[in-house]
């Protein structure tokens, strides 16, 4: 839509919890968040992002960045931050800037929709996981059912819901009787002027990677469910028909040590290079060096529509995935995903092996990966889907 429609610009209060401990200290943290508030500003409106004090957030967009302090300890960092950032956001809109749109990422928590009642605004919730999936997957039943009653009184508060993919949104149609007209998929998406083409020779010489090996690779936080075990059991059989390929899993996380163990138990740690984590800014040079990149998820991913795999494709990769969740619906058209199914080290193997046999083909799927994510993913593009949304709520800015 066109920017120049609206009568002025509109001013959202952002609420967005998150904690990971590997963050104190340095930037990161959650890049979707960042790119909407920073996309949305660079389109004119007014953002005010309330995010927990970590991962040093005043650095990641050009919003007004609310950081907020919370109790460093299990459970009373969560409930700091939702109180500090209650009375800040109440302080913000009766002293600064009162808010047309009050925008949240589910967080098991209606405090913000309080507050937008308060100050009879509308709510947009935006919803990344299925909430039913995480009931199932909570054995406790009291937390369970705690969970659940929070959900309920927040998709009760809420005016609009961004669910990340049509199988999410289905669900909050069919199980919880969201009407459709209040539903938009809102995509993960990538920053597409972050991630882009390079030269692989030039990135290489820049990282220190010996350009003359061929590099399959993987970009993620070191989760069970992203199913690097299958990748090194798959090794093997790679590394037979390819003794010249290497391995680049970037990342960290709990995972970390299992799969480094897993690694050198199999013989092949000449083979496998672990970088640990590195800054944001730096990935994409990392994703030039590879010249596959995979992502393969267990079964487990659930409705996961793979963040890295939009990454992947901006860079211009050919690219080898499960197919879990929702990974088919996003990317079966793209031309650029082979996919294989999860958890079978055979099928990944010989996914990985049918591009090494053909620089054509992975050059031709680059080429259609970076022009499917332009034409339909970028993070600016995200960003003006959200703002299409607001308006509708706001009928009078039109």
């Amino acid at each position: 839509m066109a920017s120049t429609a609206l009568k002025h610009s509109l001013s959202f209060f952002i609420f967005a919890y998150w904690h990971d401990a590997r963050f104190k200290g340095k930037a990161g943290g959650p890049m979707k968040v960042y790119e909407l508030t920073h996309n949305l500003t660079k389109r004119g409106h007014q953002v005010y992002l309330f995010i927990p004090k970590i991962g040093s957030p005043e650095q990641q967009t050009m919003a007004h960045v609310c950081p907020v302090p919370f109790i460093d300890l299990p459970v009373l960092r969560f409930v700091s931050f939702q109180l500090v950032s209650f009375f800040w956001a109440l302080r913000v809109a009766l002293r600064k800037d009162y808010p047309d749109i009050i925008y949240v990422r589910i967080m098991w928590s209606f405090t913000p929709m309080i507050l937008a009642r308060f100050l009879s605004v509308p709510v947009m919730l935006e919803i990344n996981d299925s909430p039913h999936r995480a009931y199932a997957m909570t054995k406790n039943l009291v937390k369970r059912t705690t969970v659940h009653l929070i959900d309920k009184i927040t998709f009760r508060l809420s005016d609009h819901f961004l669910p990340v993919n049509q199988k999410i949104a289905q669900e909050m149609s069919t199980l919880e009787g969201v009407p459709w007209d209040k539903l938009t998929v809102l995509p993960s998406g990538t920053n597409i002027d972050m991630f882009h083409p390079m030269d692989k020779l030039q990135c290489c010489h820049k990282l220190g990677f010996d350009e003359s090996l061929t590099y399959i690779g993987f970009i993620g936080t070191f989760l069970r469910y992203q199913g690097i075990e299958t990748l090194i059991e798959a090794a093997p059989v790679i590394i037979q028909r390819y003794p010249q390929v290497r391995f680049l899993v970037l990342g960290d996380g709990p995972m970390k040590d299992a799969w480094q163990t897993m690694v050198s138990e199999s013989d092949l740690e000449f083979h496998f290079i672990f970088p640990g984590h590195v800054p944001y800014k730096c990935v994409p040079f990392y994703c030039a060096v590879m010249d596959i990149c995979v992502a393969p998820f267990h079964k487990s991913a659930g409705d996961s529509s793979g963040v890295k795999i939009f990454d992947y494709l901006a860079c211009g990769k050919p690219v080898v995935a499960t197919d879990v969740g929702e990974t088919s619906a996003f990317f079966a058209d793209s031309g650029a995903v082979m996919l294989v199914p999860p958890e079978d080290p055979a099928a990944l193997a010989q996914g990985i092996i049918s591009l090494l046999e053909s620089e054509a083909l992975r050059a031709e799927m680059g080429e259609k990966g970076r022009a499917f994510i332009a034409g339909r993913y970028s993070r600016t593009q995200i960003a003006e889907m959200v703002e299409t949304a607001a308006l509708k709520l706001l009928p009078s800015r039109w």
